[in-house]
């Protein structure tokens, strides 16, 4: 996925360094309250300059606009971090969880790597609609906020964080 990282505290959506994202009420309105979820704010494969530009756009547009505009958006949920238990018992509640709760709202189906030939090629799928990657957890791992070894970003190419000086 390439999209906006989102916290769901059952009442309001945040961004993965704190702050409220603002979204037109409707788009939430159908959450499951108090239930914590983590997952990713997303439109489709490749568009993630689409996402931005809604976001964006979003303060000047009217009412109806701005909900026309976050119509396509999906509020994609991978994780749950106040249930305890390992991955999939998380994964499972967050299913149960959002399970009619409307279109706008979706759970990241999961399944067991098989091994490095299996995560090959279901790698190889994701980047062939342009996708970014896979996200491999260890089954038993608890929810830890940051970066952890128990959940890990897979992807075709390497990155590098870099910090410019100046240009």
């Amino acid at each position: 996925m390439d999209g906006y990282r989102a916290f769901w505290d059952g009442q309001k959506l945040y961004t993965k360094s704190g702050n409220l994202f603002s979204v037109p009420n409707q788009f939430t309105q159908s959450f499951p309250r108090d239930v914590c979820l983590d997952g990713e704010l997303w439109t489709d494969y490749a568009n993630f300059s689409n996402l931005s530009s809604i976001y964006r756009k979003s303060n000047e547009l009217d009412e109806n606009q701005e909900l026309e505009s976050w119509q396509n958006v999906k509020f994609c949920v991978f994780d749950t971090p106040m249930h305890p238990g390992c991955y999939p018992e998380r994964h499972s509640f967050a299913s149960d969880s959002i399970s009619g709760c409307g279109p706008n709202i979706c759970m990241i189906p999961i399944q067991q790597c098989l091994g490095v030939d299996h995560l090959q090629a279901n790698l190889q799928q994701v980047h062939t609609k342009k996708g970014e990657g896979l996200m491999l957890y260890h089954p038993t791992s608890p929810y830890i906020s940051g970066r952890t070894n128990n959940l890990l970003k897979v992807k075709l190419y390497e990155e590098e964080d870099v910090k410019f000086i100046s240009c």
